[in-house]
């Protein structure tokens, strides 16, 4: 079953005036192609107005994983970027319901970012189930996980920071760890090559699809190598 088969079957369900001020920025991707400076950096102190690191969700889907953490981590914040507005309006909508004081989600196609990440300001990084984008070699160019965001994430990421990236695609996940192992500035922070186990404080809609026909979820994490852990 496709991810976007799976966020179609969400209630578009806009959030009210007030909801949306509080916890939504949809930021058009026309004008960050053109002018991305006329929005905030995506840093702690630009979007939550405190010094420090944010976490961030790429693709966050419908907010379950990412309203989880913040509700676990209420001293940390959190940003969650979805393209999807139908699926970003249920994340939003259930972090009302949480009452949530620590995350904020920007609409928007995070491979137009890139210009507002700034120097060792994220905190943690999150891909969980990215869209492997099957369907040709050309629809493949368009996967996140690649060279340019390991650069992208060895300059952003603060020292003690990790990526984390879960699918439930073997394949998909052996092309991403082979791009990341290629690359000496990272290092997984675990003995094994990858983890056959994703338990997080609360499932994804998309896991829980997996796990109903008995497919196997798969992890990793990487570190950046510093010179205190290199």
């Amino acid at each position: 079953m496709s991810r976007g088969r799976r966020i179609s079957r969400v209630k578009f369900i806009p959030p009210s005036k007030a909801v949306a001020a509080k916890y939504l920025q949809e930021w058009d991707n026309k004008n960050l192609y053109h002018d991305p400076h006329q929005y905030p950096d995506l840093t702690r102190q630009a979007l939550f107005n405190k010094p420090g690191l944010v976490s961030l969700d790429i693709g966050c889907g419908t907010g379950e994983f990412t309203n989880a953490l913040a509700k676990q981590n209420p001293e940390n914040d959190y940003i969650g970027i979805e393209i999807s507005r139908r699926a970003i309006y249920h994340a939003v909508n259930q972090a009302a319901r949480l009452r949530l004081e620590n995350i904020l989600y920007i609409r928007a196609d995070y491979k137009l970012l890139n210009p507002l990440l700034s120097p060792s300001s994220l905190l943690n990084v999150y891909l969980i189930f990215p869209d492997p984008n099957y369907g040709g070699q050309k629809r493949r160019k368009h996967r996140i996980f690649n060279q340019e965001f390991l650069d992208e994430m060895f300059l952003s990421l603060g020292s003690t920071g990790y990526i984390q990236v879960v699918t439930d695609q073997k394949p998909f996940l052996i092309s991403m760890l082979e791009t990341a192992e290629a690359d000496s500035r990272f290092t997984l922070d675990h003995p094994e090559r990858y983890l056959e186990t994703f338990k997080p404080p609360e499932k994804t809609r998309f896991q829980i699809a997996w796990e109903k026909f008995d497919r196997p979820v798969f992890q990793f994490r990487l570190i950046k190598q510093t010179k205190s852990n290199s």
